[in-house]
């Protein structure tokens, strides 16, 4: 019992003032100061106030029931709560382990590729160089060859013919060269621009690609972002209905007051509907009216509101207070 009234004091207080009204309404029903007067020779009936415990202890009883079912109903929302972000916690987990799996693979894919690619340029030099190597020896065996055979057909010739010859020799060797270096190096810029073509022509259609996905991907969200934007205007619309027509109903009107009265109340309200505070905005003239109406919302506490993201659209409301609509 002391747990509940330490976590309701307002229930604690209403009951304590309760007590107190019905003492004083006890003592002031007697008047102690009237002086007592002779009696009459016919006998009077005295009626009496008789004070029902059992229906105070009755209403407390109420009283108490209801804070137990608000405490435990706000419990629950809050294990609910608890639940469904623990639950989230678990699903984002799940998938940052997956995006590093993933990512792992991808790293050691790219290093096998790496691999093989030196690998593959490795062969391929070492090709290269074995058939360079190969074709200077053909070459230079050729060359000591036919050296060999001249020498021999024109071991008589003079040293200046075979200078000369020789040197015209190397001067032809030294222009096919030449020209073959030429034409190499031709066909290797001309590779490198087909290359170079159709690398960009890849990634330009790549990047094309990316920007309709971008496109069909922001016209999905934008499509998403609408509806959840319309569910959510209907979803204010019904839930301020429901708290005006659940403060209209707990509106109790003031002697005197016209139908025709409207006031705008600003409402500050917590999680589970619980109103935290409540003051008028525009008034309509008449303050006893207005007072009825901030009393109205109060007795209607809790208000209805909805769950999760939405809720953060009414922890401070405005509304038009018509009991007339």
């Amino acid at each position: 019992m002391f747990q509940i009234l330490k976590k309701n004091p307002q229930a604690a207080i209403i009951a304590v003032l309760m007590h107190i009204a019905i003492i004083a309404f006890m003592v002031v029903g007697v008047d102690w100061l009237e002086k007592p007067k002779q009696p009459k020779s016919d006998v009077q009936v005295v009626q009496a106030r008789v004070v029902d415990q059992k229906a105070i202890d009755l209403e407390a009883e109420k009283l108490k029931r209801a804070e137990e079912t608000r405490v435990r109903e706000r419990d629950e929302a809050r294990q609910r709560e608890e639940q469904r972000l623990e639950d989230l916690k678990r699903e984002q987990e799940k998938e940052k382990k997956r995006l590093a799996e993933l990512e792992q693979k991808r790293a050691e894919a790219q290093r096998r590729q790496e691999a093989e690619d030196k690998k593959r340029k490795e062969a391929e030099a070492r090709q290269k160089q074995e058939a360079e190597e190969k074709r200077k020896a053909e070459l230079e065996k050729q060359r000591q060859a036919e050296a060999q055979k001249r020498k021999e057909a024109e071991a008589r010739q003079k040293r200046e013919a075979e200078e000369k010859r020789k040197a015209e020799l190397e001067k032809q060797r030294q222009a096919e060269e030449q020209k073959k270096k030429e034409a190499e190096e031709k066909r290797r810029a001309e590779e490198q621009k087909r290359r170079e073509e159709a690398e960009a022509k890849r990634k330009a259609e790549l990047e094309k690609q990316r920007k309709a996905e971008e496109a069909r991907r922001a016209r999905e969200a934008e499509l998403q972002a609408a509806a959840e934007a319309e569910q959510a205007a209907r979803e204010i619309d019904r839930y301020t209905t429901l708290i005006t027509q659940k403060v209209v109903r707990s509106w109790l009107r003031p002697a005197g007051i016209s139908d025709n009265l409207s006031c705008r109340l600003r409402v500050r309200l917590a999680q589970g509907g619980n109103v935290i505070a409540v003051s008028v905005l525009e008034s309509s003239g008449n303050g006893a009216f207005d007072r009825s109406a901030a009393a109205a919302v109060y007795k209607a506490d809790p208000l209805p509101v909805p769950e999760g993201r939405l809720f953060e659209e009414f922890r401070d409301i405005n509304f038009v207070f018509d009991p007339a609509n």
